[in-house]
């Protein structure tokens, strides 16, 4: 059985990866090819010191958002 995805048979503008915000609010996202960071177009978003394994910017002070 395919699992098809109704953003992709909508024509909605999406990204298939995940946003990663970096400490100054850098984005990065997990999909090669997706050079548009907002972040209306992720499904999922994550702060980078959540990442298993750690970031770089973990070293730093973190500063975390507010919800």
């Amino acid at each position: 059985m395919r699992v098809t995805c109704t953003s992709c048979e909508s024509a909605v503008d999406h990204c298939h990866g995940t946003l990663i915000v970096h400490a100054g609010r850098m984005p990065e996202c997990t999909d090669p090819g997706c050079t548009a960071f907002c972040h209306a177009r992720h499904t999922f978003i994550v702060d980078c010191f959540d990442i298993a394994g750690g970031c770089a910017c973990a070293t730093e002070t973190p500063t975390r958002r507010q919800a």
